[in-house]
């Protein structure tokens, strides 16, 4: 091991944004880079393809490939960031982040999506020296569905970019013109996955004791496996302005231009537009699933029901009470404070630095072969 950890990374949600995902992994390279981490990305022949080809080819290179062909002359250990990665332990110590277990959700295409996610994901747990998650509902839940040992299991939370999520929005205008959006309005930010419960969100903005407030709800998020009925209600719902996933400069200016932000999910492993919400001083109505309660702390209006009325219910006090608000506000900014991806980062490095000491991992005997590098 050189003093400068060199760490090898799949590439498939760094080449790509897809959420959550991308913003992990991008913040925290660039946070480990400022702690003296060097990072190569690891990309295969097909990494331009699109949908299923390109998933195919990143499901057999970060497989099968790449576990029996990076070495030390590479990188000093492998990562993959995104859930899903090695089927067999490597020439290298292995870190995976397991962001969560996701809910089971009725449909064909979904079911079969779970049950290979779920195989893959068992698989990479079983190859890795060590798994990292983002909070610890999260954490019991790969304990219950995988039997990863404790000891191998770290919950290091996502942080907070607070160059692009604060709460000045003196420049957001010029930005946000473009969008044409409404005086007043609800704010959803996040793909379009069934777990999130938009339907019902929907549905409540149009109930009575909103609809006489004057507000319209904005989406703004990409499609998700499963989600075209959402695709459909949200393109003919005319209280709704649907703006398909938007560039990462608009994200902030759109929370902070939000009367409420509003993430009625079904389940979250982390929730991280939750506490990006919460530094742009947004007031935050959250469902109590998953490791919304642990995130959201005590600055967002937690919802037990996930029913419109419900929903509408805080809707309505949120939007009619400015001192609630005010309330929420405040709390969610000094929320926001407790996550950083300078400490997301530096928790990082001590599980690198730990592995790479030799503390008793075994060795893997591999085939020789060149691995597919692109420098970043």
């Amino acid at each position: 091991m050189t003093d400068r950890i060199r760490v090898a990374v799949t590439g498939k949600v760094l080449r790509r944004n897809v959420g959550g995902n991308t913003t992990y992994t991008g913040s925290l390279y660039r946070w480990l880079g400022r702690l003296g981490v060097a990072h190569t990305l690891l990309v295969p022949p097909g990494d331009t393809l699109r949908g299923p080809a390109r998933q195919l080819c990143y499901a057999a290179a970060e497989g099968l490939v790449w576990p029996h062909t990076v070495d030390h002359r590479h990188a000093d250990l492998l990562h993959f960031p995104a859930d899903t990665g090695a089927l067999t332990a490597g020439r290298l110590p292995i870190v995976a982040t397991v962001h969560g277990v996701p809910q089971h959700i009725p449909g064909i295409r979904r079911t079969l999506w779970e049950r290979t996610w779920r195989a893959r994901v068992a698989r990479l747990v079983r190859a890795a020296d060590a798994v990292v998650t983002v909070s610890a509902n999260s954490a019991g839940e790969i304990e219950r569905a995988f039997g990863v040992p404790e000891h191998r299991l770290h919950v290091i939370p996502h942080g907070v970019d607070t160059d692009r999520f604060h709460s000045d929005g003196s420049a957001d205008a010029r930005l946000l013109a473009q969008l044409r959006l409404p005086e007043r309005f609800v704010l959803y930010l996040g793909n379009l996955d069934p777990r999130k419960n938009i339907p019902a969100l929907v549905d409540a903005v149009v109930r009575p004791e909103v609809a006489r407030l004057g507000v319209q709800l904005v989406v703004a998020g990409g499609p998700f496996l499963g989600s075209e009925p959402v695709e459909r209600l949200l393109a003919t719902a005319p209280h709704v302005r649907y703006l398909g996933q938007v560039p990462p400069e608009l994200v902030a200016p759109l929370f902070r231009a939000a009367a409420v932000f509003v993430l009625p999910s079904s389940h979250e492993g982390f929730g991280l537009p939750v506490i990006e919400a919460m530094a742009c001083g947004t007031p935050v109505i959250c469902s109590d699933r998953g490791a919304l309660p642990e995130v959201s702390g005590q600055a967002a209006i937690l919802l037990r029901d996930l029913d419109s009325g419900s929903i509408a219910a805080a809707l309505r006090d949120v939007l009619t009470d400015d001192a609630l608000a005010t309330e929420l506000r405040t709390h969610g900014l000094a929320n926001a404070q407790r996550f950083t991806w300078a400490e997301s980062a530096r928790r990082h490095l001590e599980v690198f630095t730990r592995l790479l000491s030799g503390t008793g991992r075994p060795s893997h005997s591999n085939g020789e072969g060149p691995a597919a590098l692109s420098r970043s």
